[in-house]
């Protein structure tokens, strides 16, 4: 690592790479990979290095090229965003009382490069908008066809995912890139910030969202990401995934069966009978204690009379359970309830030193929630932009010139 101004490990400073004759030094490139380092916390290998090495400069290339583009729309962009980049850096990697800037100087690496970096987002974003208006004209169409499609189908299947999805580079071909997912992927594992390494590395166009996709519908996802979704359990990050010349990771969230109106989500208070049970109760003290609960039981019609036999059992546990989330129970717990009609007792119930029988009192869906407008007109922009952004880069690299050594 190295302070904030010096110059490069080496102590010469030198031309790296061209880009339409402006210039990319290694200094700048020993900034990003420095950076991309502390993000990614990918395990420090001489491999690796040289890889992220590799991916700093292409950054910094299309960073030029994406400048260049926007600034020849409209000059005063750059300017306009250095505010708004300075705060993002402070948002992001500010901590413990310290801003982003201090934070980043810490760690060695200059916080004006990287306040570039956000500045460069900022600026695409609206050279994309502007430069293809008429592909954003139906935002508000699609935003509004997707919301009528989810609340016709509330009751389908979801999951909550963030993704990276990996582009092979001119320096990184598609071997790497599945090789450097497979480094992300354990980084993740290990700790490393999935959303933090999605806005550096993820070419999708949730990446300025930190890969977050939000809740999705499982039905629309292709079937090979469905199946991707279905092995990795909730919390986890996906094996990549090569589809259509992409590398692709999953980090699967959470799951509603039953979408916004998953049962797990109903509110419910339960009324239990609690017949304790001695330490050294044989199986035939507790099949004769099962059928005196049931004969105590089978005529009771109310959490009340259940809460009264409670008492009389003298078993010191609390009768009434109120007002809790379905899914916060085990899941044969929640099968039980779920199957259970109110004012009706349960069949006897083993537990350790006692039995219970329970009966519903009330059971009350919540309001069916619905994402946001606001974040259905993100997850349609996302998705056009992403695509244009990708095309309109090509397009770039194609027509500039570009030297390396």
């Amino acid at each position: 690592m190295f302070s904030a101004g010096a110059q490069p490990a080496n102590g010469a400073l030198e031309i790296v790479a061209k880009v339409n004759g402006k210039a990319i030094t290694n200094y700048e490139i020993e900034q990003r990979a420095a950076f991309l380092r502390m993000v990614t916390n990918i395990e420090d290998t001489e491999a690796n290095r040289i890889q992220i090495g590799k991916d700093a400069t292409q950054m910094l290339i299309d960073e030029s090229l994406k400048l260049d583009a926007a600034s020849a729309v409209d000059p005063t962009l750059v300017g306009r965003s250095r505010e708004t980049a300075r705060r993002l850096v402070d948002e992001n990697f500010g901590l413990s009382g310290k801003s982003g800037a201090q934070r980043l100087r810490d760690m060695g690496i200059d916080a004006r490069h990287i306040q570039s970096k956000y500045i460069t987002d900022i600026v695409w974003g609206e050279f994309i908008k502007f430069k293809f208006q008429s592909k954003f004209s139906d935002l508000e169409i699609l935003t509004d066809a997707e919301l009528e499609r989810i609340k016709a189908n509330a009751k389908q299947p979801q999951v909550k995912l963030s993704e990276i999805v990996l582009l092979p580079e001119p320096n990184r071909p598609l071997d790497r890139t599945l090789i450097l997912a497979n480094e992300i992927a354990k980084a993740v594992n290990r700790g490393a910030d999935f959303n933090a390494i999605a806005r550096q590395y993820s070419a999708a166009g949730t990446a300025g969202n930190g890969g977050a996709l939000g809740w999705i519908m499982l039905d629309q996802l292709p079937p090979e990401i469905q199946d991707l979704v279905k092995k990795t359990e909730i919390g986890k990050i996906s094996a990549p995934l090569q589809r259509e010349g992409l590398v692709i990771l999953i980090r699967n969230e959470g799951s509603r069966q039953d979408g916004v109106a998953d049962p797990s989500q109903d509110i419910v208070t339960l009324a239990r009978a609690v017949y304790p049970l001695g330490k050294e109760a044989s199986n035939a003290d507790k099949l004769e204690a099962a059928a005196k609960l049931e004969r105590d039981t089978t005529t009771l019609k109310s959490c009340d009379e259940i809460t009264a036999l409670n008492n009389r059992y003298n078993s010191g546990v609390m009768s009434l359970i109120e007002n809790v989330n379905l899914g916060s129970f085990n899941l044969p717990l929640q099968a039980l309830i779920n199957d259970l009609e109110v004012a009706v007792p349960s069949k006897p119930l083993a537990f350790d030193n006692s039995l219970s029988v329970f009966m519903l009192c009330k059971r009350e869906a919540p309001n069916v929630t619905l994402p946001s407008r606001d974040d259905l007109l993100r997850a349609e922009f996302d998705k056009i932009f992403g695509s244009l952004s990708e095309r309109y880069l090509l397009r770039l690299r194609r027509a500039a010139v570009i030297e390396t050594n």
